[in-house]
């Protein structure tokens, strides 16, 4: 099923202001936004910081980093740090009405 012209238009204000908050809060210069459509009827968006001082993260090798992480070869994100972002997300969102 496709997005309704009035749905896609929601859909890129909230990538906007979830990319803008990425930014505030891990301090990135870009977000990628990547979707992988594969395995739901749902809109699923990975927001990826982009940091241009990490060479690793630029452009496609972002899927290095993955698959990296998958092998064991690196570590993922701590989940202590995952839960504190979060914490921080949450009254930014709120904010954002």
């Amino acid at each position: 099923m496709d997005f309704t012209a009035v749905e896609a238009s929601a859909r890129g204000r909230a990538v906007c202001d979830a990319s803008r908050l990425a930014k505030q809060i891990n301090g990135c210069e870009r977000v990628y936004a990547i979707a992988f459509g594969e395995g739901a009827q749902h809109l699923h968006l990975n927001l990826i910081p982009r940091h241009l001082n990490e060479p690793a993260s630029k452009a496609w090798a972002i899927a290095y980093l993955y698959r990296s992480m998958d092998r064991g070869d690196r570590a993922a994100a701590d989940p202590a740090a995952v839960a504190s972002m979060v914490q921080r997300f949450r009254p930014l969102i709120s904010a954002q009405g």
